[in-house]
């Protein structure tokens, strides 16, 4: 079983016994136990091995003998037990974004809900406002979430999972097929456009062993059925996730057939038009002549069965050279423009991984981290960065142990400590200290101003209240942005991917707001936020705001989760001046709201 798998059963054996009415600390075991298992950056069947499952933090003795029984058995009794005491229906009810096991539980024992359906009539009917503390206005969000629960397409999984899977099935195909067997390789679709959510992994493949290739595809340990296949192509269904599909071409058609198999729907139309303009028809292997055609440009000619030219194209640049438009980064093909600009050569350098030089927003074991402030420091070092900063959680984030100004103060002595060793031999690189300071209910902050004046760097961020009414917290999040100590807004809708809704904050207001006080926002590439989206950060651009992406990690190998934030970067069009943290370190200091140098806890 995958770090994944495991986490799911103790994160869902902690939401029946909340929902059964253990106590909190049995609850906390389990819910520990899972967050401890989804932040190892080892195979939790490799430390169960070395025996070494009661050195994890937060897994006890009992904890530990339920991981090995379920790595051995792939089941837990204990779990079962508990599943057998609940009905099935009130289960899925978890499903619903924003209703979580407390809620489930009154709504069950209370009310005697037992399932969504039952959920939605009783909010309809206004029969919810018998709880206590229950309103109009939770019957309203309640069937908010049901309609985005009915919404989501069941075929849809996140990029954080789905992405991940193709790179591992790609990986494997290569390794499964020798050297030199498969020649190019790619992810295609909505993933190498790496939209926020796919319906199927697919691969495009160049191999002259076509046959070969497909038989190690349909043969590898991730596959669980074969759909369907033929000569050129088989789609599989996996062990876990969507449907994958691989195409094979040959070296020649590899440029169009790579346009066409990315897409957008959208973009290809625009080409499609832009072809016949030019006499051709876009076909899945190469342009094929509509009528008497001069031939010209680049790529290879032959004569189709009928007569015509077809021209193939072994690269996409190539083949959008020759229809005289720019090459489009895949991130850009949606239709939204991307085609007139390519038409007049006017797209824009995007930003890039590389060019990202420090994050500003990353956790230590300070808060809820899983690394010390050494580690995370030398992690982020060895990732090419050139300074990352500690910003922990502060004081009045009720669900993990905020950082007070007493404790700032003794961190701050550990971040110069990493300084000082780093200085000593001679690195260049740099730690400094902030905090992600949360905003409480009212607006007011978890630490007062004359602790966030001295830090290097304040992210605020909302973490509850996240369902306050759209009036309310949107001049919660105005009273923040205006405070002349917060840097940056992090995450600013709060949404989860697939799990909980934006809340309801006037966002053009929101960002309006930061452009006129200085304040950066955030992209947090965690992919189940990536909040701000593409089409917000493309607002906040053209709004004036200014732009940091950070992975917003909680352990070292969550440090490699910005690449989700630079491509959602990419698809909002910014560039590598737009991003705060594509500067170095002096000039992004200087940017921000207010130059805090010369200041020190000491």
């Amino acid at each position: 079983m995958s770090n994944k798998q495991v986490s799911g059963v103790f994160k869902a054996t902690g939401d029946l016994l909340q929902i059964l009415g253990e106590s909190r600390f049995v609850v906390l075991a389990y819910t520990n136990a899972a967050r401890t298992i989804d932040g190892l950056e080892q195979d939790i069947n490799e430390v169960a091995s070395a025996g070494a499952l009661r050195d994890l933090p937060r897994v006890g003795e009992a904890i530990a003998e339920k991981i090995q029984t379920l790595l051995d058995t792939g089941s837990l009794p204990y779990y079962d037990e508990l599943a057998r005491q609940v009905p099935e229906g009130v289960v899925a009810m978890l499903q619903v974004p924003d209703v979580g096991p407390k809620t489930v539980q009154r709504l069950w024992r209370e009310l005697d809900i037992t399932s969504v359906e039952a959920l939605k009539t009783s909010a309809e009917e206004g029969r919810l406002r018998g709880l206590k503390g229950f309103g109009a206005k939770t019957e309203e969000r309640i069937l908010k979430s049901i309609e985005l629960l009915s919404s989501r397409s069941d075929d849809r999984t996140p990029i954080g999972s789905s992405r991940p899977l193709a790179e591992s099935l790609l990986t494997g195909l290569k390794a499964a097929c020798g050297e030199g067997v498969v020649e190019r390789i790619s992810v295609v679709g909505s993933l190498r456009r790496w939209r926020e959510t796919t319906g199927e992994i697919r691969l495009l493949a160049v191999s002259s062993l076509a046959e070969q290739t497909l038989k190690a595809f349909m043969s590898l340990p991730q596959v669980a059925e074969v759909v369907q296949s033929n000569a050129d192509a088989a789609t599989v269904s996996l062990v876990d996730g969507p449907p994958a599909t691989l195409k094979v071409v040959e070296q020649s058609q590899w440029g169009t057939a790579l346009c066409r198999a990315t897409g957008s729907p959208d973009h290809l139309a625009a080409l499609d038009e832009k072809a016949k303009d030019m006499g051709w028809q876009l076909g899945e292997s190469g342009l094929y002549a509509l009528a008497a055609n001069p031939v010209s440009g680049n790529g290879s000619v032959s004569r189709s069965e009928a007569g015509g030219d077809q021209r193939f194209f072994d690269s996409e640049e190539s083949l959008y050279e020759f229809m005289g438009l720019q090459w489009v980064p895949p991130e850009l093909r949606e239709g939204g423009g991307e085609m007139e600009a390519a038409s007049d050569r006017s797209l824009p350098k995007l930003v890039s991984h590389g060019e990202i030089q420090g994050e500003v927003h990353g956790h230590t074991t300070w808060s809820d981290g899983k690394s010390s402030v050494a580690e995370m420091a030398e992690a982020a070092r060895s990732r090419g960065y050139r300074y990352w900063a500690v910003t922990d959680h502060s004081v009045g984030l009720g669900v993990t142990r905020g950082v007070d100004a007493e404790a700032l103060l003794e961190q701050r002595r550990e971040v110069d400590a990493v300084n000082d060793s780093y200085a000593a031999r001679g690195i260049d690189f740099r730690l400094i200290q902030g905090t992600e300071v949360e905003v409480l209910g009212d607006g007011e902050l978890g630490l007062p101003d004359a602790v966030l004046a001295v830090l290097d760097v304040v992210v605020a961020s909302i973490h509850s209240g996240l369902r306050q009414d759209r009036q309310r917290i949107t001049e919660r999040c105005l009273k923040a942005i205006h405070n002349p100590f917060v840097d940056i807004l992090g995450h600013p809708t709060g949404r989860l991917l697939g799990r909980r809704s934006p809340s309801e904050i006037d966002l053009e207001k929101i960002l309006s707001a930061c452009a006129d006080t200085g304040t950066a926002v955030e992209i947090n590439a965690n992919p189940e936020r990536l909040d701000l989206s593409a089409e917000h950060a493309r607002l906040a651009s053209g709004l004036g705001c200014s732009v940091v992406i950070n992975s917003d990690a909680h352990s070292i190998g969550q440090l490699d989760l910005l690449r989700y934030g630079v491509h959602t970067a990419r698809r909002a069009w910014l560039r590598t001046e737009d991003i705060l943290n594509a500067r170095p370190l002096d000039e992004l200091l200087a940017l921000l709201k207010r130059n805090r140098s010369g200041r020190s806890l000491k």
